[in-house]
């Protein structure tokens, strides 16, 4: 049986196990943000896609962690 979460990032919910969001960033008011989640937290697959991989690709670029 699936299990439903509430994705950490846009707050939808969705059926399945969901993705780490570690690495997340986005841009606000044009600064880069890279929240703090909890260990327990999952992302959906859009906000996988839109935030977390493109996020994790800026840091290795960057040499930031």
């Amino acid at each position: 049986m699936e299990q439903i979460y509430k994705c950490c990032i846009c707050k939808e919910t969705f059926n399945g196990y969901g993705n780490n969001p570690d690495g997340a960033v986005w841009v606000e008011k044009g600064e880069i943000v890279a929240p703090k989640f909890k260990p327990d937290d999952r992302c959906c697959d859009e906000c996988n896609s839109l935030f977390v991989i493109p996020g994790r690709l800026y840091k290795m670029q960057h040499n930031r962690n």
